[in-house]
């Protein structure tokens, strides 16, 4: 770590990897492996988390649509009624919102993002990599481009890769920038980057932050740095 930091600051980070240190990723139980299925799996997890605050039934459902079809072919090439029976029985009341059932479109988003992701690329999300040049601008306009993949769906996909990804490195969500400010480790991923261990520390660090910022678990992680 840096040696400018306060050590209330150290303190504050390593209570934030103690509590929540595998990050959004391992907590639901995808691996991050830079290999064609667990990077398909981690883009499909950021399509149904992202516009539902990173909660646990969406991912929940996202963890159980990537269990059947591992593969973006597999997916390109399934039903969308058997995908929408898949998020629907996954967790009770996912897909609803103000009464309405949209567990039909979430479904046919996932097939068309998976279409899209097998024509464009093989469905190897390494070869998107590789065609903008490991440069992050333009993977993130590469993935933007693709059905369903909107601003807060690629932040959290570039905010759990970069772990995999160095060239994105270091980067941070919305999320992860307010728990951090709120607990007074920085307002920027820079900032971050301070506390050492390159991408793969900063990675852990922003997805451990998003997730206490998700759950409200601030003050737990004030005491945990004070009894440290």
């Amino acid at each position: 770590m840096d040696d400018t930091l306060a050590e209330r600051q150290k303190a504050t980070a390593r209570a934030v990897l103690e509590r929540e240190g595998r990050g959004f990723a391992e907590e639901i139980g995808l691996g991050r492996t830079d290999n064609p299925a667990s990077l398909f799996g981690l883009l499909i997890t950021a399509v149904l988390v992202a516009p539902r605050g990173e909660a646990a039934g969406p991912a929940t459902a996202a963890h159980e649509v990537t269990n059947r079809w591992h593969t973006a072919s597999d997916l390109a090439a399934a039903s969308e009624q058997d995908v929408a029976k898949e998020l629907g029985a996954a967790v009770e009341g996912f897909g609803r919102d103000d009464g309405d059932d949209s567990a039909s479109g979430d479904a046919g988003t996932l097939v068309a993002l998976a279409a899209a992701v097998s024509d464009t690329w093989g469905g190897d999300l390494r070869r998107l990599r590789d065609e903008a040049g490991q440069d992050p601008e333009r993977e993130r306009r590469l993935l933007t481009d693709l059905p369903g993949v909107g601003d807060a769906a690629a932040d959290v996909f570039l905010r759990e890769v970069q772990v995999l990804w160095p060239e994105i490195a270091p980067f941070a969500d919305a999320r992860a920038l307010r728990a951090a400010s709120a607990l007074g480790l920085g307002e920027t991923a820079e900032d971050l980057g301070r506390y050492g261990g390159g991408p793969e520390k900063i990675g852990r660090l922003a997805g451990a932050l998003a997730r206490i910022e998700v759950e409200g678990s601030h003050d737990e992680v004030r005491r945990g740095a004070s009894s440290g």
